[in-house]
C-alpha cells in the first residue's frame, strides 16, 4: 500500500515538473517598454536597441523610434 502511494506521489511530482518545463518553454516573451528590435541598413547589424537612445552599436546610426524622431534642419 505504501509502495503504491509513493509511486503515485512520484508520478504526480513528475507531472507537475513536466508542466512547469512546458510552461517555461512555450511562454510568450513580454514586450519591453525600454527595448525594440531593429536592424541597421548601413552595416547589416540586427538586434535590440533602446527606445530612447536607439543607435547601432557598430556604426552609431539612429535606429527605430530614434530614426523617426530625428529632425532634419
Amino acid at each position: 500500500m505504501i509502495r503504491i502511494a509513493l509511486i503515485a506521489a512520484a508520478v504526480a511530482g513528475g507531472f507537475f515538473i513536466l508542466i512547469g518545463i512546458m510552461r517555461r518553454i512555450f511562454r510568450r516573451r513580454a514586450v519591453s517598454r525600454l527595448f525594440q528590435p531593429a536592424s541597421c541598413v548601413d552595416c547589416g547589424w540586427s538586434g535590440q536597441v533602446s527606445r530612447y537612445a536607439g543607435r547601432c552599436p557598430q556604426c552609431n546610426r539612429p535606429l527605430g523610434e530614434q530614426k523617426a524622431q530625428r529632425r532634419i534642419p
